[in-house]
């Protein structure tokens, strides 16, 4: 009788997650978590004092650390968890504070809709035991489903609300905190806009490959996603672990990395705009994000490891100076001199010039990517400051020069 009531034990209807997890826990005397498909923690039953570090950051900050995540990959343990119809054992992995462990998805159909993890003692469970967990991540689904549909509803009202921000159709900012507080959102002390250009249309399937990095990374605090054909845009801010001011560049390579690396999606591209206290300013910064993918389009190798707007120097102003650039009698003088030079004898002075100023007169680095010995730079330099009548010493002309190339690059694309 007693192992009849045991085989039926999650071949119920449970009220919450709470209540299945701590049934789980009774009948197996294991600690168990319950996580959505983004390792946010949702529900877990008691432990000894020896819980593993893994479990005790997991539950003090409500989702999987960072690095535990990242080492799972790594090992290809999720990859495989997300494959298998049973439950998976997973050997203690002590650098990042991982005992035994036994999980399984939970499934509606063929999504996944999260997973139960079992910490096992000494004992080990038994075979029976391994498919009676079967019985409980299928109890789990409809309990996770609920919550996505709950979640899914309060997404599509912050999407309006951010289209809004974006588009600057809320510039009273009274109007704008009143939203906050019907949404129940808190308001962020600062807020950053982010833009990530892909190569093709973003599909569901994607769309929640990148809801899993955002919320796993850890880098950053997500407040509004927004998903436009090719076009993911957030608005976040520095996760309050980043002690430094370079959060959001660190994400963007982060991001870009990962989904190309775990996901096969590849040629992603990121940028930021500046990060304001005010929520009329999202447009803004929206605009600005925009123009950093703009400019790294036109300049992919000058911009390669440029991703926020504050870093841009003087690609900030290339559009604007467009305007007043009619034609190249507004270029400065040296240039049509050192073009006619290289047409005549062919040769790349004019090049060479771009190069050594863009590597800010470093003669190892210019000469580096023009592929010549620095004898050999220093002697195009003499050359170059010669025939186009430069005065190499003097920052300013040589800005000037520089951002002509710039435009007439600019206007020619």
């Amino acid at each position: 009788m007693e192992e009849l009531s045991l085989e039926n034990l999650f071949k119920k209807p449970f009220f919450d997650l709470k209540e299945l997890v701590d049934s789980i826990q009774e009948c197996l005397h294991c600690p168990t978590t319950i996580e959505d498909t983004n390792h946010r923690l949702h529900a877990y039953s008691s432990h000894g004092v020896d819980a593993d570090l893994a479990r005790i950051g997991t539950i003090v900050s409500q989702r999987v650390p960072e690095n535990v995540i990242n080492r799972l990959w790594k090992e290809d343990i999720i990859p495989k968890l997300m494959k298998a119809e049973h439950a998976v054992r997973i050997p203690h992995i002590e650098d990042i504070g991982l005992r035994d462990r036994v999980a399984i998805a939970i499934r509606k159909n063929t999504e996944i809709l999260g997973y139960i993890w079992i910490v096992e003692g000494p004992k080990k469970l038994n075979d029976k035991q391994l498919e009676m967990l079967k019985d409980a991540a299928s109890a789990a689904a409809p309990l996770m489903a609920k919550l996505y549909q709950n979640r899914k509803r309060k997404e599509e009202d912050y999407q309006d609300f951010l289209w809004q921000l974006l588009t600057g159709d809320y510039q009273n900012r009274d109007e704008i905190h009143g939203k906050f507080h019907e949404l129940k959102l808190k308001i962020p002390d600062c807020f950053t806009v982010l833009v990530f250009q892909f190569e093709q249309d973003i599909s569901r399937k994607m769309e929640e490959q990148i809801a899993y990095l955002i919320t796993t990374s850890q880098k950053i605090t997500n407040h509004f996603l927004v998903v436009m054909d090719n076009a993911l845009i957030l608005i976040a801010s520095p996760h309050f672990s980043q002690i430094n001011n370079n959060a959001f560049e660190e994400f963007i390579v982060y991001f870009t990395s990962e989904i190309a690396n775990r996901f096969s999606i590849l040629g992603v591209k990121g940028s930021a705009g500046t990060s304001y206290s005010d929520f009329s300013k999202a447009q803004a910064s929206y605009k600005e994000a925009r123009k950093v993918l703009d400019m790294k389009k036109f300049f992919p190798q000058e911009l390669e490891s440029v991703f926020h707007f504050n870093r841009l120097g003087p690609f900030r102003y290339l559009d604007l100076l467009q305007h007043e650039w009619h034609d190249k009698r507004n270029e400065h003088p040296a240039i049509e001199k050192l073009e006619s030079y290289d047409q005549l004898h062919k040769a790349n002075l004019l090049k060479t010039l771009e190069v050594y100023i863009q590597h800010d007169s470093n003669m190892n680095e210019a000469a580096k990517q023009l592929y010549v010995h620095t004898n050999t730079l220093h002697y195009r330099i003499k050359r170059i400051s010669e025939i186009g009548g430069i005065q190499l010493t003097n920052v300013h002309e040589k800005l000037s020069i520089y951002l002509d190339l710039k435009v007439r690059k600019l206007t020619q694309k």
